[in-house]
């Protein structure tokens, strides 16, 4: 149609360039298959375009400095986003394949005595415009509930797209590179989780309990994770396209997977119903699709004109806890060695006796009911 062939013509745009001295010959072949690829990648983008991202609403202004209360969180003190800063969270350079990559990485910035193999760490997949300031609030969201977040970059430092010209160039250039790079890039951000990864070096996560989430496009590299078998323990992806279905197999049974469906996403019903369909043929032990009535595709992203703040907060706060859920449950184990300003006597079972003193601090200021589990099973806060 009209509108497929204006958004070709744009994206042929980008023309060769060769800068280097050549024969002849050379130089025109170098410039065919220059040209080749650049084709190549608008066809895809198109195709792409009209499957999956027909009729994108326009984006809105919005960063995550901007006032936004469906995603303030609570701390254990009860204090919201807006109180001393309990995070740290920058900007970070990564190589894939020799190419510069530019991700977001957020933690919390004290360890949690409760969990002494590390923090769980969570990859989060952008959407097709490339890495931006919504999935940077949501690592940073995702740092607030004890994560240590992590959001990945697909295209290359510096490539992300204003406009949905540019964002259906940027995902064709990625999908005309063939799925093993795809697959490829989506385990190099997933790595930098992991020992020896650029987050790592920042603080300690538990390779164990890392989970992996991610929306529209990026919701294909989030499941990704799962299908291939990466190690992930969970999956909570949003207002996915429900690509490579036939590739879902009893290797991911053991990971638990969690969609959250708009109710005119584009996949329709249909989509959804055939999803669930291979998740259990897939023997998936632990799955759930929530749909969310009267939203529609992007509704979670709050640069996205349909952008539906309860919805939104409602999916989070779902995947928050399908998390945690999953995680295996700590063995209640009292401290020996923790008792009430230097009296020896005053220990956990002290605690134990009188419910009330849970509350009450021992040396460097610890809580009974942080240091006497046992003893306080019903005013423990577990993450």
């Amino acid at each position: 149609n009209q509108a497929n062939i204006f958004s070709f013509v744009a994206c042929l745009k980008q023309r060769p360039n060769s800068t280097k001295t050549r024969p002849n010959s050379a130089r025109v072949r170098s410039t065919k298959q220059k040209m080749t690829k650049i084709v190549l990648a608008c066809l895809v983008a198109v195709a792409s375009a009209d499957y999956d991202f027909a009729n994108e609403p326009p984006k809105v202004h919005w960063t995550r400095h901007d006032k936004y209360d469906s995603a303030r969180v609570k701390s254990r003190a009860g204090k919201g986003v807006g109180s001393k800063p309990t995070i740290m969270s920058m900007d970070v350079t990564y190589t894939v394949d020799g190419d510069e990559y530019e991700g977001y990485v957020a933690y919390p910035t004290a360890p949690d005595p409760k969990r002494p193999d590390g923090f769980p760490g969570m990859v989060i997949s952008h959407a097709w415009y490339g890495l931006a300031e919504g999935e940077k609030m949501r690592a940073e969201e995702a740092a607030k509930h004890g994560y240590v977040a992590f959001a990945l970059d697909m295209y290359g430092k510096g490539k992300r797209a204003t406009d949905r010209a540019g964002a259906m160039q940027l995902i064709g250039e990625l999908n005309a590179n063939g799925p093993e790079v795809v697959k490829m890039r989506a385990e190099a951000g997933l790595d930098q989780l992991r020992a020896g990864g650029v987050v790592s070096e920042m603080a300690v996560v538990d390779e164990s309990l890392i989970y992996s989430t991610g929306y529209c496009a990026g919701a294909i590299w989030a499941t990704e994770m799962a299908r291939s078998d990466w190690g992930v323990k969970g999956v909570s992806v949003f207002h996915a396209n429900y690509a490579n279905l036939t590739a879902f197999t009893t290797k991911m049974a053991d990971v638990w997977m969690q969609y959250h469906h708009a109710s005119y996403d584009r996949v329709g019903d249909e989509g959804l119903l055939e999803l669930e369909t291979y998740l259990e043929g897939a023997d998936v032990k632990v799955w759930e699709t929530v749909k969310y009535g009267g939203t529609y595709h992007g509704f979670s992203d709050p640069t996205n004109s349909i952008f539906d703040d309860r919805a939104a907060a409602q999916s989070h706060a779902s995947m928050f806890a399908f998390f945690k859920a999953s995680m295996p449950k700590r063995a209640c184990e009292d401290s020996t060695t923790w008792h009430k300003n230097g009296n020896e006597a005053k220990n956990c079972g002290w605690v134990a006796e009188w419910s009330p003193r849970c509350d009450v601090k021992g040396e460097g200021r610890v809580l009974a009911k942080d240091a006497c589990p046992c003893a306080c099973p019903l005013t423990r806060l577990p993450l």
